[in-house]
């Protein structure tokens, strides 16, 4: 926690004078032109990755970054695209997965979640994905039907 504090402290006193005229801005709003959507993992960076300032992406992120279907589910995702869309009019969404997904590791082997059963249901929205895997990729090392896996969620998700 205190490594937390510290990096607190350090853009209090560091990052934030020497953008103020930026986060000034963003306090008035956002107008991000892109919709970021990825795993809740912590080694996903979104703003690193594309090294992007505050304001240029809307982030979303949750476990395995799945998206369920609009008409079939209301959850936080599915809200925060719509919002996305209607009220900031973001002009891109991406969807990004990510090797070494825990997720997907569970939506490839569900005996992984009996203890957690609300991450089950969650990854109930992914079963369409494990199934097209099952059906098109047999012979595959588990290491390569993991990534086909990860990949066939992002597509599902689409």
């Amino acid at each position: 926690m205190q490594r937390l504090i510290e990096g607190f402290q350090y853009f209090r006193q560091e990052v934030f004078p020497a953008q103020r005229a930026l986060f000034k801005q963003l306090a008035a709003g956002q107008s991000p032109s892109t919709m970021f959507i990825t795993c809740a993992d912590s080694r996903v960076m979104p703003e690193m990755m594309f090294n992007t300032q505050p304001g240029e992406l809307f982030v979303y992120r949750n476990i395995g970054n799945i998206v369920p279907p609009y008409a079939q589910h209301v959850s936080g995702v599915v809200a925060a695209i719509e919002y996305a869309v209607r009220v900031l009019k973001v002009k891109h969404i991406v969807i990004c997965g990510h090797s070494d997904c825990g997720a997907m590791k569970a939506l490839q082997k569900p005996e992984l979640m009996k203890e957690m059963p609300s991450v089950a249901a969650w990854m109930k929205h992914g079963d369409v994905a494990r199934y097209v895997v099952a059906q098109n990729n047999q012979g595959l090392t588990e290491h390569e039907t993991l990534a086909c896996l990860t990949r066939e969620n992002v597509v599902g998700s689409a």
